[in-house]
This record gives C-alpha cells, structure tokens and sequence, in this order.
C-alpha cells in the first residue's frame, strides 16, 4: 500500500478521531489486535453548500490514482577460474512508474520566469495550499556488477563485489513532504534518487593464518606454543563507495509550505574548492565564497538574488534536484579470532571485532540551506567511532 492510501478526512465540518485506551490494571484488555481495535466510524459527506465556508490547506489523492509498478531485467555472465576461482558480471536495470509524487495543484509560477503570482491561484488565500497525492512520479536504475569470488581453499577465501550504477527518479522520498519546487515544471524534479551510490566496492575475505598444530607451518608444533602463535584467523570487510546525492535549498517564500525551493546555481560549487580535504579545510564541502567569473557565491537565495535586476523577488531556484554528491565511505571492519583445541571433541574460541577498525570518521552530507550560518559544512558522521567487541565460543 502506498503511503497516500493513509489519508484522513480532515477538515472544520467532519472531523474523525477515534482512539481507545486500555485500563490499567484489567485482568484481560478490552482492545487488542484482531478484537475491538479499531471501531467503524460513519463518515458524513460535504455538502455544495459548505463547500464556500473550507478554509485553509486541503490534502487530497487523485481520482485516477494508480498501483505503482516495476519493470526489471539483467543480464549475467559468469566463468570459472580452476578450481576455486569465480568471476561474475551482470547488468541490471528497472523502471518504475506510477510512483507517489506530491505536488501543489494550484500553479503560481508565471511561464518563462522564476515568479510566483498568487492571483493565479482561484481558491487563494482561503485555500492557502492544496496537495495533490498522485501516481505521476517514475524511475530508472541502471547498474554495472562484477563479484569476483575466491572460495574458502588453503585457509583463505575472499569475495569482492564492485558495483557501478546510477538512479534516477522524479518520485517522493517521504511521507508527508513534497520535492517538488514548481508545478509548471515536474519534470525539473527529475534527478538522481538521494539513496543513489555511483561507485561502491565491497570486499571481505576470511584469513586462517598457516600458522599452528595441523597447518601449514608448525603442523606438529608443542601445544604450548601453539597456544601462543598459532591456530588464528583474520576476516575483513571492507567497504569503500561514493557518497548520496544532495540538493541546495532555499527558503520557501510561496504559499504552498511543503515545498523543496532550491537555490539559484551559478557554478559547481565543489569544484571551486582549492583544498577538497575535509580534515584540514575545516570540514568545508562546498566553495562559499565569492566566484569572480559570476561576480556573486555559487548559491544564492532566489529571493535575494543580487542578479536579479526585474524588480520583483523571485521565488524558484534554478538549481537542479540533488545536483551535487556528498562524502563517501572507507569503512573497514575487522575480526581476530584464536582458537585452542582443549582435547579432540571439545575446541574454545576467543574472538575480537573491531567495527571501523581505523577509526575512520565517515562525514555525513554537508548543510545544503543556503543562507544557513554553517552552509556548505559537514556537521555530522554517517557512521559512529570506532567500537569494540570480546566474545568467546566454547564447542563441545
């Protein structure tokens, strides 16, 4: 079920609200699942003649809604390497269509310009906005796979997967807000998903060290010493990949409150950067100052806009939707293990596991409002500092 099926009647002339309570202390209670939860309510119907008197927003789904639906297909080649070698490549891609999107149907754009005129708007300002639940949003995902996979022979095994891919959607990515900046043009909301990864490999590999009582090396050794130096295994799991997506906002100066307005967009903004390293910028994503060749910042707030020389405020941006990626990640997670072999039928296994072993900060996107204070500034990790885990395994 689609998230627009949760609708309710809301409004100043029906108004439904049902919620029950079990008492404390009940030997059994009165509501539970499947018995008494949820009681029928009647819903009354709007009359023409209070029509006039609705005032303020009205949430709605469209009447010609439809169940979303996926096409998918891929094609995969694998071919074998002696006896223990596996080299898989694959083509995936879908798309999907009749997708959520949310949008204000009352249009104040004014064609050709980046305005907004309420006049346009026939139920404004006793309507001060109207969302539209339909199923005009679509997708496309596009990937390249490789899984390479060495398996598990003389104490090593490894599988590595590599995955080049893009996806693209003009789609809602939330519950109850919209991406949408401007109804005249939908299609502008077109753009890569913000769960999007472009580039991302992942590799983890299990290590018996050849080292210890019936291996490699030292197959006979004294238990003693096999106590100390042998009988460990390494595993790793490695992830390294480019960042999500991220769109540059402004503030919402229209009357539809839901909207996502973007900044206007005069360069990369990344580009512009003479050092790109976070750990010794001061943690600086994007350029903020001023670019000679646009006389103004990358980013500027449509409604102050310095290039804006028409006389009235604009309104709309004209950046793109998540036009711009932000930090990746370089995560290693790390397990050692020491087993020690009691007697023949009974084996104890110690075991430490280091979750981002390097502590290595993973920075999360950096703040995309354009007249915020620390705009264009990594505030926040996607993933927590380093931790660590003790367990042991007794089998007998």
């Amino acid at each position: 079920m689609h998230f627009g099926l949760q609708y309710a009647v809301v409004s100043q002339i029906i108004t439904i609200n049902n919620q029950v309570a079990n008492a404390a202390n009940q030997p059994y209670p009165t509501y539970y699942f499947g018995h008494n939860l949820l009681p029928p309510a009647t819903v009354g119907q709007i009359t023409p003649d209070q029509v006039p008197t609705i005032s303020g927003s009205i949430l709605y789904e469209d009447a010609n809604t439809r169940m979303p639906r996926v096409s998918q297909w891929d094609v995969d080649v694998q071919h074998t390497f002696g006896r223990s070698y596996l080299l898989d490549v694959a083509y995936m891609g879908s798309h999907g269509d009749h997708l959520a999107k949310l949008y204000n149907p009352l249009d104040c754009s004014v064609p050709g310009t980046q305005f907004c005129n309420t006049n346009t708007e026939p139920f404004f300002p006793r309507l001060t906005f109207m969302q539209d639940m339909s199923t005009i949003g679509y997708s496309n995902y596009h990937a390249l796979l490789v899984k390479f996979n060495k398996q598990f022979a003389n104490g090593l095994s490894l599988l590595s997967n590599f995955t080049y891919s893009k996806a693209l959607s003009n789609g809602n990515e939330s519950n109850n807000g919209t991406l949408s900046q401007d109804k005249s043009c939908l299609e502008c909301d077109y753009g890569l998903a913000s769960f999007n990864v472009p580039l991302s490999l992942v590799i983890s590999a299990v290590w018996e060290l050849p080292v210890g009582r019936g291996r490699h090396f030292g197959s006979n050794m004294n238990r003693l010493v096999d106590g100390v130096i042998g009988s460990w295994s390494v595993n790793a799991i490695t992830t390294m990949q480019k960042g999500n997506p991220f769109t540059v906002v402004a503030p919402n100066h229209v009357a539809w409150p839901a909207d996502q307005i973007r900044a206007d967009r005069y360069c990369n903004g990344r580009s512009e950067l003479q050092n790109r390293d976070l750990r010794s910028n001061r943690m600086q994503w994007l350029y903020t100052g001023t670019v000679s060749s646009v006389n103004s910042t990358c980013f500027v707030d449509p409604f102050t806009d310095p290039h804006n020389t028409s006389g009235q405020p604009w309104y709309f941006g004209t950046s793109g939707f998540d036009v711009l990626t932000g930090p990746g990640v370089n995560n290693w997670d790390v397990g050692v293990h020491k087993a020690f072999q009691i007697r023949e039928t009974m084996a104890f296994t110690l075991r430490g596991e280091f979750f981002n072993a390097w502590n290595h900060a993973q920075f999360a996107n950096p703040n995309a409002n354009v007249n915020a204070a620390t705009f264009g500034t990594v505030n926040a990790t996607q993933h927590a500092a380093r931790q660590i885990q003790i367990g042991a395994t007794l089998k007998f």
